[in-house]
């Protein structure tokens, strides 16, 4: 059995806070893999500092990409079969533009913009003991800043970064078009990844121009319900343990 560790569901609108986690779990259920969901809220339990991550057969794998590609090399699990080979560069071209660009404007407009973080702070890091509830939000928060700017997205201004995100969204609509899914009818790797994307834009009560430009594009609103709809659909039969990990 497959232990999935991700951030506990403390983020209203989302399945998770966290894109990587929801994108993991979606995807290890519209692939009927069986599996527990651990909460684990510090990133340092993690093989690489990060969560999510899976413990398999004694073996703890990080990064989303990463547990995914060991599944389909252990378990055979492969959302893109079918594809040919052009159809599985562009699901990979979609997953790395989500990932790679568009996550950052998402922890931009929740970790760095003042319109969200008061929420942000209270929903992620209430029911802290005194004095961690004053210094790990900070910390945290000056953490992601720090990695905003090495990363690039933090070195523009609010203007020009929600831009980015809509320019994302925007190719992200013209892609998708008037299909059900990406590839047609059936849910892919690139549509769990821009489900996870959509839902944690759109899902939480938080306004941003990122959220905004996102509800501009009727055909990714309709995406993010349909995916929607398979997440809860293939929820797992087994047994899922929603304790804090120790």
């Amino acid at each position: 059995m497959i232990r999935l560790y991700v951030f506990p569901a403390r983020l209203k609108g989302t399945p998770n806070p966290s894109l990587f986690c929801v994108k993991l779990e979606t995807a290890l259920r519209l692939a009927g893999v069986p599996h527990q969901l651990w909460y684990e809220m510090d990133p340092s339990k993690g093989p690489k500092g990060k969560v999510p991550f899976i413990e398999i057969e004694g073996e703890r794998i990080a990064d989303s990409a990463l547990i995914l590609y060991q599944l389909k090399e252990k378990l055979g699990v492969d959302l893109d079969r079918g594809l040919d080979d052009a159809e599985r560069a562009m699901s990979h071209s979609i997953e790395r533009m989500v990932e790679e660009r568009l996550s950052w404007t998402i922890a931009y407009s929740r970790w760095i913009d003042e319109a969200n973080w008061p929420a942000v702070k209270k929903a992620l890091f209430q029911g802290l003991p005194f004095p961690l509830s004053r210094i790990v939000p900070g910390s945290a928060r000056k953490a992601v800043k720090a990695a905003l700017h090495a990363q690039g997205t933090g070195r523009h201004n609010r203007e020009e970064i929600y831009d980015l995100g809509a320019r994302d969204l925007a190719a992200l609509s013209a892609l998708l078009g008037e299909r059900r899914f990406f590839f047609g009818e059936e849910a892919r790797l690139a549509d769990v990844t821009v489900y996870a994307a959509l839902i944690s834009i759109i899902g939480p009560d938080l306004e941003s121009p990122l959220k905004a430009a996102a509800l501009s594009h009727e055909n990714l609103v309709r995406h993010a319900e349909r995916m929607g709809e398979l997440y809860a659909a293939k929820r797992p039969r087994n047994r899922i343990n929603l304790t804090l990990a120790a």
